[in-house]
């Protein structure tokens, strides 16, 4: 494995033409939630092609039902492992833009960070791999076989990549032994972080109506049942007073958290008063009985994402609302099946509806299930040895409440096992306005991924 000095010097020696480059692929406008910027989204897979196929990979751009798939391929040595690399080349849309200090797709350093859309999520996080892959393949020293995959719709539920997976496995080139992702962040700057586990999704929208139009609610208020108040009667009935969730069945699948991973998510350091002053409450949602951390990794959610009735203007406009709304979406874990959970959160609703108005759900689907990784992992301990010689901070192993749905799926379809490491910080502001990545943080990530390929490139398939 080359040592940190060794890709330390080669940083220094290319930092500049690094950013450069990075900046170049900022600057392509890649929104895939709006149809405006689909010619945007091809021309930014196609640089993305060229720029690999100068490197001396096999390219191809894969058409899919959605934004193309840009595929990659690196034949190491028969002997070596094939390393999956999954990332996105879309970003969340801009507004407001009238927010951001500087236009978001005109990259400007400030300090030690780079502030543009996309900056950290998930474009700074894979140029500093393609940078890795571009040194070792410069020195002769990628030996593994290296298979990249980068959707266009990751931000908008990787219909085009998740589409492409069954055809992608009958060509063989699904196959693989470690599939590494860079879409994570770390705990705070400096600290090294694994990421052990992401959460599965559902999701839906639950209305209540059959009133004809708004009421007068002094001619029929105490007649009929108000939509509003009803619905908030209803979505109470989703936990019980201790935080926990009372959709019978939905903990099927849910098992008692390993005492080791539970020792290795509490050592996170994560402080209840640093976290109310940076959110403006205390941390004290969900099941009583669990930390914070062991809440937001181990155990499911569900919440409520937005609630709409009736009149919300100024002044007061006395009436009962025709309808009201609410969209709920479920965080999963362990062994939960999404299709099931929905199905049972389906079920108690309709169960708990009131009489008098009807029930209507919509918008029901399905994200993924959830990802759970072990500590003792071969993989996961050599991630562990390389992030070692970053930081002289422990490394925090990170069990996050979050989903990539696709990354799930991919890992099932391939067989290969995730590998999850990334240097976002939260004061990156992913997905707002003024998004920007430390380029302390994109140097660790270069470091990072350049010893942990020379460490594959080193290793023999079956030592993974």
């Amino acid at each position: 494995m080359w040592e940190k000095e060794t890709c330390q010097q080669i940083y220094d020696e290319n930092r500049e033409r690094f950013i450069e480059e990075w900046k170049e692929f900022l600057r392509f406008p890649s929104i895939s939630a709006d149809p405006a910027y689909s010619d945007d989204c091809q021309r930014c897979a196609d640089w993305l092609t060229s720029h690999l196929s100068d490197l001396g990979f096999q390219t191809e751009l894969i058409e899919t039902v959605g934004q193309p798939l840009v595929y990659a391929e690196y034949k190491g040595k028969p002997d070596r492992p094939t390393i999956l690399y999954y990332g996105h080349y879309d970003v969340q849309p801009v507004d407001p833009l009238e927010l951001w200090d500087s236009p978001p797709f005109e990259p400007e350093q400030r300090g030690d960070r780079l502030y543009a859309r996309g900056a950290q999520d998930n474009k700074g996080q894979t140029i500093y791999v393609l940078k890795a892959l571009e040194t070792l393949l410069k020195q002769d020293a990628l030996h593994c076989t290296v298979k990249l995959f980068l959707e266009g719709e990751e931000e908008t539920g990787s219909y085009g990549i998740s589409s492409a997976i069954p055809k992608l496995v009958e060509q063989g080139r699904l196959q693989g032994d470690v599939l590494m992702v860079c879409d994570t962040g770390a705990v705070a700057a400096g600290v090294s972080t694994i990421t052990m586990g992401l959460r599965g999704i559902v999701y839906l929208q639950a209305d209540l109506h059959g009133i004809s139009h708004d009421l007068h609610s002094g001619s029929h208020g105490g007649i009929v049942k108000n939509p509003a108040t009803e619905l908030a009667r209803l979505v109470e009935t989703l936990h019980d007073q201790n935080g926990r969730i009372a959709v019978k069945g939905f903990y099927d699948g849910v098992s008692d958290i390993d005492p080791e991973d539970r020792k290795l998510a509490n050592a996170s350091p994560f402080n209840a008063s640093d976290y109310e002053k940076q959110i403006g409450v205390p941390p004290v949602g969900g099941e009583s009985e669990f930390t914070p951390v062991e809440r937001k990794g181990f155990r499911p959610t569900i919440e409520v994402n937005g609630f709409h009735s009736g009149y919300g203007g100024p002044g007061s406009k006395t009436i009962i609302p025709d309808s009201a709304f609410v969209k709920l979406s479920s965080r999963l874990v362990g062994q939960q099946d999404p299709q099931k959970s929905l199905d049972r959160l389906v079920t108690h609703l309709e169960k708990h509806a009131p009489d008098g108005l009807k029930l209507t759900i919509s918008d029901k689907g399905v994200g993924g299930p959830a990802l759970m990784l072990s500590s003792q992992s071969p993989v996961i301990q050599q991630a562990s040895e390389v992030l070692k010689q970053l930081s002289d901070k422990p490394t925090v192993y990170s069990w996050e409440g979050g989903s990539i749905p696709v990354v799930s799926s991919l890992a099932q379809a391939s067989g290969a096992e995730p590998l999850l490491v990334g240097f976002g910080l939260s004061e990156d502001r992913i997905h707002a306005p003024n998004e920007s990545f430390s380029i302390k943080q994109f140097e660790l990530g270069f470091l990072y991924a350049t010893m942990m390929l020379s460490q594959f490139s080193s290793t023999t398939q079956t030592e993974v």
